[in-house]
């Protein structure tokens, strides 16, 4: 009983000492700069126990007028914003709290913290233009698209995108599949990609730039002692062109050119004409196949 007694003692306590101090004890923060005229008076927008119900906002706001005019009717120093008034006029309900703070919380912006779309009409909430086109990005792509931003984009937020390439590139819109039109800044500065054009797709796949489709086996078929890690032999990233077989066998420019000239091939500059795997009999095999017909043959 006693116990009971001290808590309910210290309940009633901490309730007067919020009652008489909200400001102090349960402030999540400092008032936005559109509030800061009601710094000190919590219970203009708070209730206790009920949290901001949206009709103590009616109270100041008028949802006719917002966008239009100020909380006390006057004039908007930088004029009427059409977006924002369309915007709160096509509101399914008042439902402030939804969007709003008062208080600029850690990681939230000043005054939106939130903006739940479900709050719009059904009509409003297809036509995402109607407030969204100066975030429209100004490429090919997006100009055609018209007003479905929602078969790409969800409503959490822009970088959040499902996008079908596939239902793309059957349509007019996919170009026939110049992949360019869209991603020329993706393009990465080498002379392979750059030579190209726009065949993107001859390696890439339309979910992800990796991994990538690259059929190498067309210059050097790789195996267990050589690894498909570009830089192991493609020392220049500007020219994938060019390429070296020294960074990883143990043996020298010289032992290579001995070992070559026994053999009568004189010019082996180009390792990969006849080395197009590790096995040293194709090797042979294709160095007597073209020996006859080429400077190969001493």
């Amino acid at each position: 009983m006693k116990q009971l007694y001290i808590f309910f003692l210290i309940f009633s306590i901490l309730l007067v000492a919020v009652m008489l101090w909200p400001g102090f004890l349960i402030n999540p923060g400092p008032l936005s700069q559109q509030h800061e005229a009601l710094r000190g008076q919590c219970l203009s927008c708070h209730t206790p126990f009920f949290g901001t119900p949206s009709s103590k906002c009616g109270s100041c706001h008028t949802t006719g007028e917002i966008g239009l005019k100020g909380a006390s009717g006057q004039e908007l120093a930088a004029g009427p914003d059409s977006t924002i008034a369309l915007l709160h006029m096509e509101l399914t309900a008042m439902a402030c709290i939804a969007c709003h703070t008062d208080h600029n919380l850690p990681g939230k912006g000043a005054f939106v913290a939130h903006m739940d779309h479900g709050a719009l009409t059904a009509e409003r909430q297809e036509n995402c233009k109607a407030c969204h086109a100066p975030d429209m990005p100004k490429d090919v792509f997006h100009r055609q698209t018209g007003e479905g931003c929602g078969q790409c984009h969800d409503t959490n937020r822009w970088e959040h995108v499902t996008f079908d390439h596939e239902k793309w590139m059957l349509t007019d819109l996919g170009r026939s599949g110049n992949c360019i039109g869209c991603h020329e800044p993706d393009r990465p500065d080498d002379l392979l990609h750059m030579d190209a054009g726009d065949a993107c797709m001859d390696c890439h796949m339309t979910t992800a730039w990796k991994p990538v489709n690259f059929d190498h086996d067309q210059w050097f078929r790789f195996d267990r002692s050589h690894p498909a890690r570009c830089s192991a032999c493609h020392d220049n990233p500007k020219d994938y062109r060019q390429y070296t077989c020294y960074g990883c066998h143990e043996h020298s420019r010289r032992d290579i050119a001995r070992e070559h000239r026994e053999e009568g091939i004189r010019e082996f500059s180009n390792c990969v004409e006849c080395h197009r795997n590790s096995n040293e009999d194709d090797a042979e095999h294709l160095w007597r196949k073209k020996s006859g017909a080429s400077s190969y043959s001493d």
